[in-house]
């Protein structure tokens, strides 16, 4: 009897360590059934994604040319901050103490990248953390 051979390629998902492929296409749910036992000590950040609260992982700051290189955007809410004239940090901005930063994008949208460029937002002192933001034209 002649064995079938394995499916090397494809879309996997792997539940209870038994890999095997995936029957539907990717969608993003209200709760992801999400197991993680978090192998090699990353640090975990929450933040905040098309109104739910995501997780991700800081892995530290790269210097790339975003003209060449594709960036996601990562807005990070402060109550100010000083860049020099090429738009790079002076000194640490004055974070809002609690808020989440916020993401544009996760992976599998086309406009992804694992690579963050910052904007940051600047609030008042009176702001509320985490609290909806708006255009100010809005």
């Amino acid at each position: 009897m002649t064995k079938k051979a394995e499916t090397t390629e494809g879309v996997w998902e792997i539940h209870a360590g038994v890999p095997r492929a995936k029957k539907s296409a990717r969608r993003v749910a209200p709760v992801e059934d999400l197991h993680y036992n978090n192998p090699y000590g990353y640090t975990i950040e929450r933040v905040w994604f098309d109104g739910k609260v995501i997780f991700a992982t800081e892995q530290g700051e790269v210097d790339v040319d975003p003209k060449k290189v594709k960036v996601a955007q990562e807005y990070q809410i402060v109550y100010s901050v000083r860049l020099n004239a090429k738009g790079t940090l002076v000194r640490e901005p004055d974070r809002v103490p609690g808020q989440l930063n916020i993401y544009d994008s996760i992976p599998g949208m086309k406009k992804y990248s694992p690579i963050w460029q910052f904007n940051y937002v600047t609030v008042p002192r009176d702001y509320v953390p985490n609290a909806q933001l708006r255009d100010r034209s809005a």
